[in-house]
C-alpha cells in the first residue's frame, strides 16, 4: 500500500507566499502539529471548552488524546482541522505553518479526520462508492478511485461489503467505514476520535494493528480514546481534564500518576494485573500491556521461582485486587430459579437483507446479569430489540414476564414499561429539549408524575453519573457523545422496571462512568432485576452471572464467564478472550478445567501461584422450555416499525418497473414532478383535485412493484411530519373555506412527492440514479458541473430515507420505555427533534463534504 502523496502543488505554493516558519523542529523531528496558549469556547458557554492549550506533536509521532468526557478532547480536534477555527493553532506542510482561518482546506489534506459518529460522516450510495468519494474528489479517475478503495476496504475488513448500501452495516461496520473513507485519501496526519468504541475485541485488534501499520510508515496519529490499554499502542499520552493539559508524557509515566482517578480514568484488568504482579514478584517486567508479553514474563519467572505452590508469597482474597469489574455479579440468582424473565424459544427474525438471528434458545431468571457479546452484526442488537418487543420473531416466541410478545393480546406499551431499554445510537435518539424531560418521559408513561416523577428522574440521573442540578436544565443537543449515552442509560434506569436492557450502555464512556454503570447494573441486578445488555469488553462480560455469544445470529453459547472463556471458548467466534484468561492461556498457567480460568488480577495471580483459591459456585442457565402458554393462532407480526428498513429503500424484488433503463425510470420521474405543477382546475376543491389524482396513480403503481405498496409509500412522509405541521397550520389558521382546501392540497402534494420518491427509490438503485443524472448532465454542461449536480441529486435522494432512519431512532426510544404508538403526544414530541435533526443533518453533511475534500481539485 503506498502511503506517498504530494499536497504542495501550485495551489498550495501560491497560498503559501509570504507565510514563515520561525520553527520547523520539534526535538529531532520536523513539525506536524503545533498548538500555542489555546483558548476556544462554544457559543453562550460560561466556561472555556479549551483553556490555555499548548503542546507540539512531531512528524510521525503517535500520541494518545485522553480525558473524561467532556474534557473538551474532540473540541480540540475541531481546532485542529479548521471545523472550530482558533487562534494558536498550525498545521505543518513541509515545515511550514498552515492556520485554520487562512488555510482550512488545506490543513484537511493533510490532517484527515474520522469522527465519533460514522452515520455523520458516510456519503456513498454503497461501500465501495464512500471510499472512493475523497480518492475521486483528489483527481482520481473512477477505475483509480474504486481501485484504490478495494485495497483499503480489504485493510479495514469490509471487502465483502463493497456492495452493501451504507444504511444497512452494523454500528461497527460503519465505523470502520468512516476509517477507510479517511485511509483512501492518504492523509499525512490521521485524527481519531473515539473510532473504535464500536468495534468489537477482533476488530479492534485489527484496527490498532492497521494503525501499527500506518505509523511504521511514517503517518502522524492523533488518537482520542478512553482506554488505557489502546493509549500503550502509542509513544505519549496528552490528557485534557476541564479543558486543561494536566499531562504530557509517556503512558507508564501516566500510570504512576496518583491524579489518574481524577481525572476520569479507572485502571483495567491488564493493569491491575501488571501492578499486581510487579508488587509481588520485583523481578517481573514487561513494557506494554500485550498479554503474550505478560505470558512471557510469567514463564520466565516460572523457572526462577519453582517452588512457588510451596511456599510463595502471602496472597490476599483475589476478589481485592479484581477491580470494580469483581463486583458485577448478580446476587439475586439461585441455582434452580423458580421464575422466568426473559425466554427465547427457537426465535427467529430475518430482515429483508437476510441478516438477522436465527433459532435463538435460551433462558434468564429473575436477577440474572447477562452480557451478550458478539462481533458486529451477529445480532446483539436485534435480539435485545426481540425482548423489548420492538421487533418480534417470525418463528418461534419470546415471553417476557410470563407474555408472549407476539400475542394480540399483549399491550406493547405495558410489556415495554416492564422491560425498558436504552438503545444503541443515543446521539440521535434523545427527543426531548432539556436532558431531565427526557429521562422523565418512561417514567411518565407508567403514571408516575409530580414530585414523585423529579425523585425518580433525580436518582437515576445521579446514579449514572448526569448529577441532577447540574444537568437537568442542560440542553440534549448540547451534551457531549459519553454524555448523550449516560442520559440514554439514565431514561431506562428511571423506568424501575423488571427487565433492563441496554445496548452497548459502556461505548464512547471513560472509566468514571463505566464504573457509574457497573455499580448500576449490580444494584438493580441485586434488587431481582434481570439485565440484559451488549457489550464488546470480554472483561466486564467476565464479571456478569452469564454470557450469550452471538455469531452470524445463531446463539454459540451460553453459560456462566468461567465456562464460556475456558473450555467452551471458540476462536471461530471472532472475540477475544478476557486480558487476563488470555495471558493465562498464554503462559500455559490455567488447567483444563472452566473453573481455572482466571478472570481478574487477583485470580490471575492466584494461577500464577498454583493456588486456584478463586473457584465459586455458580448459577447454571436453566435450558429453555415449553412455556404451558398456548400458541394464538392469530398472532401479532408486526410492531409498526418494520417500515422504517424500508420506506425510500431500494428493494430487490423484481417487478416491471425494476426491470425499466435507468434513463425511462428518471424520465418518468421527472414527468411526475412536472405533473404537480399543473395549474389547478377551477372550483371550490379545484387545488386538491391533480395532487389527489397523482397520489392516487402512485399508490396504484406501487401496488405493482413488489414490497412497495401504498402503505409503505405514504410512510415516506415521516420526515416530512415536521413540514407539513408547520405549513399545514399556518394555511388552516388563514381562515375560511379556501385555507382549508389549500391546506389538504398541500399535504396531498407533500405526500404525492414523498410517495413518488419513496417508488423511485425502491425500483432503482441509488448509484443507477447518480449514473444517469451525470451522463444527462454530461451532455451538455462541462464534467466538473455536471459531477456536482449529479451529487446534488443523490444527496436529494439520501436525504429522506437519512431522516426516516432519525425518525426511527426517535420513534424507537420512544416506544422502547412505554410510549404508546399512535398517541398524539408522541407524534408531536417527535415533530421538533425531528425538525433540528433535519438542519443538524445538513449542517453534519457539509462538514463532511468538507472533510472529504469536495472541490480539491478545482482549488
Amino acid at each position: 500500500m503506498n502511503f506517498q502523496h504530494d499536497i504542495s502543488g501550485p495551489p498550495v505554493q501560491a497560498a503559501l507566499q509570504g507565510v514563515e516558519s520561525p520553527q520547523t523542529k520539534y526535538g529531532d523531528q520536523e513539525i506536524a502539529v503545533q498548538v500555542k496558549n489555546l483558548f476556544f469556547s462554544w457559543p453562550g458557554s460560561k466556561r472555556p471548552a479549551l483553556n490555555g492549550i499548548s503542546f507540539t506533536i512531531g512528524k510521525g509521532e503517535r500520541l494518545a488524546l485522553l480525558g473524561s468526557n467532556g474534557s473538551g478532547k474532540s473540541t480540540l480536534l475541531g481546532c485542529l482541522n479548521a471545523l472550530n477555527p482558533a487562534e494558536g493553532v498550525a498545521v505543518y506542510d513541509n515545515g511550514r505553518p498552515l492556520h485554520p482561518a487562512e488555510h482550512p482546506e488545506y490543513i484537511r489534506r493533510i490532517l484527515g479526520t474520522v469522527g465519533q459518529n460514522p452515520d455523520d460522516q458516510i456519503l456513498g450510495a454503497s461501500v465501495e462508492e464512500d471510499a472512493a468519494f475523497g480518492p475521486e474528489n483528489l483527481g482520481m479517475s473512477g477505475d483509480e478511485a474504486r481501485e484504490k478503495a478495494g485495497g483499503i476496504l480489504r485493510l479495514c475488513g469490509l471487502e465483502k461489503l463493497r456492495g452493501r448500501a451504507p444504511w444497512s452495516l452494523s454500528g461497527g461496520e460503519k465505523q470502520r467505514l468512516a476509517l477507510a473513507g479517511i485511509l483512501a485519501m492518504d492523509s499525512r496526519i490521521i485524527a481519531l476520535d473515539e473510532a473504535v468504541s464500536m468495534l468489537d475485541g477482533a476488530g479492534r485488534e485489527t484496527f490498532l494493528s492497521l494503525l501499527d501499520r500506518l505509523s511504521a510508515a511514517g503517518k502522524t496519529i492523533i488518537q482520542v480514546t478512553h482506554s488505557l490499554e489502546e493509549a500503550f499502542h502509542c509513544g505519549r499520552c496528552l490528557v485534557l481534564h476541564g479543558g486543561k493539559l494536566v499531562f504530557d508524557g509517556t503512558p507508564g509515566q501516566l500510570l504512576e500518576r496518583p491524579e489518574i482517578e481524577d481525572w476520569g480514568f479507572v485502571p483495567d484488568e491488564s493493569i491491575l494485573s501488571i501492578r499486581l504482579l510487579k508488587k509481588t514478584f520485583p523481578a517481573f517486567a514487561v513494557s506494554g500491556l500485550d498479554p503474550r508479553e505478560t505470558a512471557e514474563a510469567l514463564r520466565k519467572l516460572a523457572v526462577e521461582e519453582a517452588d512457588w505452590g510451596a511456599g510463595g508469597p502471602e496472597l490476599e482474597n483475589p476478589a481485592v485486587h479484581g477491580g470494580i469489574e469483581g463486583s458485577l455479579h448478580g446476587t439475586n440468582v439461585r441455582k434452580q430459579a423458580p421464575r422466568t424473565a426473559v425466554e427465547f424459544q427457537s426465535v427467529s427474525h430475518e430482515y429483508p437483507g437476510g441478516a438477522g438471528i436465527f433459532g435463538v434458545d435460551f433462558r434468564i431468571p429473575p436477577g440474572a446479569l447477562v452480557a451478550l457479546v458478539g462481533t458486529s452484526g451477529s445480532g446483539k442488537s436485534t435480539a435485545l430489540k426481540h425482548v423489548n418487543a420492538l421487533l418480534l420473531p417470525s418463528r418461534g416466541r419470546v415471553i417476557v414476564l410470563g407474555e408472549d410478545t407476539a400475542d394480540r393480546g399483549v399491550k406493547l406499551a405495558g410489556l415495554r414499561a416492564r422491560a425498558a431499554m436504552a438503545v444503541q445510537s443515543p446521539e440521535s435518539a434523545l427527543f426531548e429539549d432539556f436532558t431531565a424531560d427526557d429521562i422523565a418521559f418512561g417514567p411518565a408513561n407508567t403514571g408516575l408524575k409530580g414530585e414523585a416523577l423529579k425523585e425518580r428522574v433525580r436518582a437515576a440521573m445521579n446514579e449514572t453519573g448526569l448529577p441532577f442540578d447540574e444537568f437537568a436544565d442542560r440542553k440534549t443537543r448540547a451534551l457531549s457523545g459519553g454524555e448523550k449515552r449516560l442520559a440514554a442509560v439514565a431514561g431506562a434506569a428511571a423506568m424501575d422496571s423488571p427487565v433492563l436492557l441496554l445496548d452497548e450502555p459502556f461505548a464512547g464512556l471513560d472509566g468514571t462512568h463505566r464504573k457509574k454503570i457497573r455499580e448500576l447494573l449490580r444494584r438493580r441486578s441485586g434488587r431481582g432485576t434481570a439485565v440484559l445488555f451488549s457489550t464488546h469488553s470480554m472483561e466486564t462480560a467476565a464479571a456478569c452471572d452469564f454470557v450469550a455469544v452471538m455469531s452470524e445470529g445463531v446463539l454459540a453459547a451460553f453459560g456462566p464467564p468461567r465456562e464460556i472463556f475456558g473450555r467452551r471458548w471458540d476462536p471461530a467466534w471472532g472475540l477475544v478472550l478476557p486480558w487476563t484468561a488470555a495471558a493465562a492461556r498464554a503462559a500455559e498457567i490455567s488447567g483444563k478445567n472452566p473453573v481455572d480460568v482466571p478472570l481478574n488480577a487477583g485470580e490471575l495471580l492466584a494461577c500464577v501461584l498454583g493456588r486456584r483459591v478463586f473457584t465459586e459456585e455458580r448459577a447454571e442457565p436453566a435450558p429453555p422450555r415449553e412455556s404451558g402458554i398456548p400458541l394464538q393462532k392469530n398472532r401479532r407480526r408486526k410492531t409498526g416499525l418494520e417500515f422504517f428498513r424500508q420506506a425510500g429503500v431500494f428493494q430487490e424484488t423484481p417487478s416491471v418497473l425494476r426491470s425499466l433503463s435507468g434513463g425511462l425510470k428518471l424520465s418518468l420521474l421527472c414527468a411526475g414532478l412536472g405533473a404537480a405543477a399543473l395549474p389547478a382546475p377551477s372550483g371550490p376543491a379545484g387545488p386538491a383535485l391533480i395532487p389527489a389524482v397523482l397520489l392516487a396513480a402512485v399508490l396504484a403503481a406501487g401496488g405493482t412493484a413488489g414490497k412497495t405498496g401504498p402503505r409503505l409509500l405514504l410512510r415516506g412522509m415521516v420526515p416530512l411530519l415536521p413540514w407539513v405541521f408547520m405549513v399545514a397550520a399556518l394555511q388552516v389558521f388563514s381562515g375560511g373555506q379556501a385555507a382549508l382546501v389549500r391546506a389538504v392540497s398541500m399535504v396531498l402534494q407533500l405526500a404525492f412527492l414523498a410517495a413518488l420518491f419513496s417508488l423511485y427509490s425502491a425500483v432503482t438503485p441509488l448509484r443507477e440514479t447518480l449514473r444517469t443524472v451525470n451522463v444527462f448532465f454530461s451532455a451538455f454542461l462541462p464534467k466538473e458541473t455536471a459531477r456536482d449536480l449529479s451529487m446534488g441529486a443523490g444527496v436529494a435522494l439520501r436525504f429522506v430515507p437519512a431522516l426516516t432512519e432519525e425518525a426511527e431512532r426517535i420513534v424507537t426510544a420512544q416506544l422502547s420505555r412505554g410510549g404508546k404508538k399512535g398517541r398524539l403526544a408522541m407524534v408531536f414530541s417527535m415533530i421538533i427533534p425531528l425538525f433540528l435533526r433535519t438542519l443538524e443533518r445538513s449542517e453534519k453533511l457539509a462538514k463532511a463534504f468538507s472533510l472529504r475534500l469536495y472541490g480539491w481539485r478545482r482549488k
